[in-house]
């Protein structure tokens, strides 16, 4: 197998690791194939042998957009949080494993948006009480809603920065969390 860097969260992709979060996937990553980074969600037109990180100059964000990379942060620290909250209240087992890996992958874009920014702690949500949606189908049908959310937000303030590499992160996330919406919707 070939190493492979993903370009977008920047984590090297080996032998060990390309299966990682594989639940979260609608296909699964090969050791022949890599599809999606098993980290982020990055698809492979992002994932590049010795690649680097996708280079952005943050002198280009103004105010309004670093408010909106920190709102990011947070959308996906939320999302992230529900999906930890739902691996364990799931009666399925292969619903668990995937919330588990969709929480992975949400924290990881968190991580992506937190280094962006230059914010240098992980924000800390207040408690949310999920016991309403006590079934499989009612976390399902929640966790959607959420990525349905996630992508409108990349989509309408994704047009309010004015660094393309920045957009490209913020599409590249977009069709990440469009597989989710597949995948939670199945």
């Amino acid at each position: 197998m070939v190493k492979m860097t993903c370009i977008v969260c920047g984590v090297q992709i080996n032998e060990k690791n390309y299966n990682f979060n594989k639940e979260a996937f609608t296909n699964s990553n090969s050791n022949e194939k890599i599809m999606y980074c098993p980290f982020c969600g990055a698809p492979m037109e992002y994932l590049i042998e010795n690649g680097e990180e996708i280079k952005y100059d943050r002198n280009k964000l103004d105010e309004n957009a670093l408010k909106i990379i920190d709102h990011a942060v947070k959308l996906e620290v939320f999302n992230g949080d529900f999906y930890k909250k739902a691996s364990d209240m799931a009666k399925d087992e292969n619903i668990k494993n995937m919330f588990k890996a969709l929480s992975s992958i949400e924290y990881m874009h968190a991580r992506i948006h937190k280094k962006i920014a230059g914010i240098k702690e992980m924000p800390v949500l207040r408690n949310m009480d999920y016991s309403k949606y006590n079934t499989d189908e009612a976390l399902l049908a929640a966790a959607c809603q959420r990525e349905k959310h996630a992508v409108e937000y990349y989509k309408k303030y994704g047009k309010e920065i004015h660094e393309e590499n920045i957009v490209k992160i913020f599409n590249v996330l977009s069709k990440v969390e469009e597989e989710h919406i597949v995948l939670t919707s199945e």
